[in-house]
Parts: structure tokens; sequence; C-alpha cells
């Protein structure tokens, strides 16, 4: 039985893949797909989505929910929905010092609100590997590396 989790990794790390050494936008859209839900899996499970949407990757927050949808994470997808609600929808700019000046300027009731949020996402509604390790399986011939 394949190990989905580790082969994901090794599909992220490949170096016949293109995930992070093209700019998004020539990257396939299954490429796509992948590098939003990578990324989002990254930073939220490292930091919250505090810094998700903090760091780089916040750039690709304004693609996540059709990400999430394209692998059947709909409940994933509506998380993420909270958590861009609780913030605003400037987060979802590719300015990652404008995201940053709104996190920082969060009161206390929207922190904790994504705190909560963080937990929501932390019990997995959606199994994002399995998900993800399927999509990537059924979209093989247009993901380099796969």
């Amino acid at each position: 039985m394949v190990d989905e989790n580790r082969w994901l990794i090794e599909l992220a790390e490949s170096d016949k893949a293109r995930f992070f050494k093209v700019a998004y936008e020539e990257l396939t859209a299954p490429e796509q797909v992948f590098v939003c839900v990578w990324e989002l899996e990254a930073e939220v499970n490292n930091g919250g989505f505090d810094q998700y949407f903090s760091n780089t990757s916040g750039d690709y927050a304004r693609h996540v929910e059709a990400a999430l949808t394209a692998i059947g994470a709909k409940r994933m997808q509506k998380i993420v929905r909270q958590a861009i609600d609780t913030v605003g929808e400037v987060v979802l700019s590719e300015d990652q010092e404008q995201r940053q000046e709104r996190l920082l300027a969060l009161d206390d009731e929207r922190r904790e609100r994504l705190e909560k949020i963080d937990q929501l996402y932390f019990g997995y509604p959606d199994n994002i590997t399995k998900l993800l390790f399927a999509y990537v399986q059924k979209n093989k011939a247009l993901i380099a590396g796969a």
C-alpha cells in the first residue's frame, strides 16, 4: 500500500516537479491546485491562518477555496472561508505587506475567532492527504513529476 503522505512529499520535492520552479501562472491548473493546497497545509499546520495569510503562501489565498473544492474538500473550504471572512477580503490580496498590516490590526475578538477557526481546521473534517493524492493520481498527465 502506498504511503500517500510520503508520496506527496516526494512529489513536492521532486526535481521533475515544477511547483516552485516556475511562476504560478505558468503551472497547469492541476499543478496550481497542488500548490494552493500544499501551501495552505504547510502554513496553517505550522502557525495557523495568521501565518498562512502573513507569509508568501498567502499570495495563493484567492485561489485556495477553488483548489479545495477541486479536490473535494468542501468542509475545509468552508473553514477557509470563515478565516477569510474573519480577517476580511484584504487577505486575498497578493500584496503581502497589506495582508500583514490587516492581520496586525485585528482586534482581540477577531484574533480569538481566528484561533478557533485554526482548531476547526486541525480537526480535519476532510482528509486532505487522501483527497490531494486522489486528485494528483487523476490528473497525473498534467502534473510534471507525478
